[in-house]
C-alpha cells in the first residue's frame, strides 16, 4: 500500500494511491488531513484503512509531505560504512542521534529555501521510516510490528553551522531542510529490513549511489535502540543516514547553488525532486 497526502480544494487529505489514482484514506468512514491521527484511529494497522472518494489522477494533484506534523523527526548520523570512510571517521559504537522539527518538512516536489549567507548547503539522500503505533522498548526481531513503512528523504545540511559545535542540529534544522515523500510504502511490501538501491542526483548528475545493505545499524536495530531511550508515537519519522558521495567529502567540495535541483530515488519507493531557491 502507498499512503500519501494530497492537496485538495478543501485542504490536505491523506490518500491511498492505487496505480496513478488517489483515493481518500478512510478509517471508520472518516477522512483525515494528517497521518498521526489516522494511525491512532486504526490502532496502527493500515489494513483497516479503506479507499474512499476518488481524488483524481496523480498527474493533476499536488503531493504534500506524507507526514506534516510528526511528534518527532529523529536522524541518524554516520550510518553507512562507506560514508564514514569518506569523511575519515571510525564506525560509531552506537547510532549517533540528532533531530529536526516539523518546520524543516517540505513536500516531495516543493522548493527548498537557501538561507542568506549559507553557501555550504549539502545534500544527503536517505531512507526514512515511519512508526505506526505507540511503542517502547521494542526488540529488533519485533520491529516490523511497529513500522508503518518507508519514504525518501533529503537530510539537507548547512555544513558551516553543523560544524560550529559538537552537536550537528544547528546545521540540520533550517526551515525546509527535510524534503519527504513522495509517499509511504508500507512495510508489508518492503519488509522490516529492506535492501534497496538509493541514489541522489544533482541537476541530473549522480552524486550518491549505494544500497541500504551498507547501513551500519539496520532499521530493526534502530527501532530497538531508539525505542529503548524514548517512547515512539504514530507518525514519528526516523531518517536512517546517508551513503557516500556527499558534497563536503568531495575534492573540490560541491555544495548546492541557487536554482539547482536534488533528487533522491529509492528502489521500490519512488523519487523526490526539490529545487533550491535563494531567500
Amino acid at each position: 500500500m502507498k499512503l500519501a497526502r494530497v492537496q485538495t480544494a478543501g485542504g490536505p487529505v491523506v490518500a491511498v494511491i492505487e496505480g496513478q489514482e488517489a483515493f481518500a484514506a478512510l478509517a471508520d468512514g472518516r477522512g483525515f488531513d494528517d497521518l498521526p491521527a489516522l494511525l491512532e484511529a486504526v490502532a496502527g494497522d493500515p489494513a483497516r484503512l479503506r479507499p474512499g472518494d476518488a481524488l483524481g489522477d496523480l498527474s493533476g494533484l499536488r503531493l504534500l509531505a506524507p507526514v506534516a506534523r510528526p511528534r518527532k523527526i529523529i536522524c541518524i548520523g554516520l550510518n553507512y560504512r562507506k560514508h564514514a570512510a569518506e569523511v575519515g571517521l571510525e564506525l560509531p559504537p552506537a547510532p549517533p542521534l540528532f533531530a529536526k522539527w516539523d518546520n524543516a518538512i517540505v513536500g516531495p516536489y516543493d522548493p527548498v529555501p537557501l538561507p542568506p549567507g549559507c553557501d555550504t548547503v549539502d545534500f544527503e539522500a536517505e531512507l526514512a521510516f515511519v512508526i505506526a503505533r505507540r511503542c517502547r522498548r521494542v526488540p529488533a526481531a519485533e520491529a516490523g510490528g511497529v513500522l508503518l513503512g518507508y519514504c525518501c528523504a533529503n537530510d539537507v545540511s548547512e555544513r558551516r553551522y553543523q560544524s560550529q559545535t559538537s552537536q550537528w542540529t544547528a546545521g540540520k534544522a533550517f526551515d525546509g531542510f527535510c524534503p519527504l515523500g513522495p509517499w509511504i510504502v508500507t512495510v508489508d511490501e518492503l519488509g522490516p529490513n529492506p535492501d534497496l538501491a538509493i541514489r541522489g542526483r544533482l541537476d541530473g548528475q549522480v552524486m550518491q549511489d549505494s544500497r541500504t545493505n551498507d547501513l551500519i545499524f539496520t532499521v530493526p536495530q534502530l527501532v530497538e535502540f531508539i525505542s529503548f531511550i524514548m517512547t515512539l508515537e504514530p507518525g514519528d519519522i526516523v531518517l536512517t543516514g546517508t551513503p557516500e558521495g556527499v558534497g563536503v567529502a568531495r575534492r573540490p567540495r560541491r555544495f548546492i547553488q541557487p536554482g539547482e535541483t536534488y533528487e533522491v530515488e529509492i528502489e521500490g519507493i519512488g523519487t523526490i525532486r526539490n529545487r533550491f531557491v535563494a531567500e
